[in-house]
């Protein structure tokens, strides 16, 4: 199936769906190898540029919020990948991730294969010796040229397992490949708000509110935000513009694990004005 959907062609599309304002969005996959051409990681990333011209990252989750329309106008795809430039930053930060991460791993693989090769090759030259000194009328003979094969073989094996670690340590990145283009026009729908509008305005409350490790997830993720206070009760947060508002009946089974700790931010003109405990809320219905 993966060949497959490699083989597809497509272009860009105008398309209705619950999403909170227009937005044109372009979608790349990224693709993360070592030097042996082994895949290590495989990414969509979505990126959506406002008409304000600011370019954001969604959550992959964006495609299941809400719906799409059936009419859809394919367009001419005449543009250029007008988020390439964003998309470079975000696909050489996760190279950069990786590369870090398994630079720990492989330096650790590295130092235990000469530790254990070090101590393969010292016991058999003890050996090797050893049969050398006992080798009254070339008795050992057989045996001394059966450690010294091992020597050699020894040898290549290191040179062969490192120089196989030297690739693995070669990390490099595809270039990335535009999937899809899509303009996106809003249904009038949808009731979320694109966190990255109200980031300081979270962290702000949150602080004043005793809690901290605040982390803002991309836009239209399952949750926007993320807190805890400093005994660890977390806190999940989602953000409308909707006193009423309440997850529909899909988001709310995928919010499933985390209704105790989920909790409604209503915003207007910038600032938090409400709360609401998800929890409390399902219990009384």
């Amino acid at each position: 199936m993966k060949k497959e959907n490699e083989k597809r062609s497509w272009g860009e599309y105008l398309a209705t769906y619950d999403v909170p304002e227009p937005l044109r969005v372009e979608i790349y996959n990224i693709s993360v190898v070592d030097g042996t051409g082994k895949e290590l990681e495989n990414h969509y990333i979505h990126l959506a540029k406002r008409e304000s011209g600011e370019i954001i990252s969604l959550d992959p989750y964006w495609l299941f919020v809400g719906n799409f329309c059936e009419s859809v106008v394919e367009l001419s795809d005449d543009k250029v990948n007008e988020c390439l430039g964003h998309v470079l930053k975000h696909a050489s930060f996760i190279r950069d991730e990786i590369q870090a991460k398994r630079q720990k791993q492989l330096d650790k693989l590295q130092e235990f294969l000469e530790k254990s090769l070090h101590e393969q090759y010292r016991d058999t030259l003890e050996r090797l010796e050893k049969y050398q000194q006992e080798n009254i009328d070339n008795r050992n003979s057989a045996l001394i040229n059966q450690m010294n094969a091992h020597l050699i073989d020894l040898d290549m094996k290191k040179e062969e397992r490192l120089n196989i670690i030297l690739r693995q340590k070669n990390i490099s990145m595809k270039p990335p490949k535009r999937i899809l283009s899509l303009q996106v026009a809003p249904t009038g729908r949808s009731k979320r708000v694109m966190a990255i509008d109200y980031k300081e305005a979270v962290e702000k409350y949150e602080k004043a509110n005793g809690r901290i490790n605040i982390k803002m997830f991309d836009c239209l993720a399952l949750v926007d935000f993320y807190s805890e206070r400093f005994n660890g009760e977390e806190r999940y947060i989602l953000l409308t513009h909707d006193p009423n508002y309440m997850p529909s009946e899909e988001h709310l089974e995928d919010l499933a694990d985390i209704l105790s700790k989920l909790y409604i931010y209503v915003v207007q003109d910038g600032q938090i004005v409400q709360e609401r405990a998800m929890a409390e809320e399902i219990f009384v219905f």
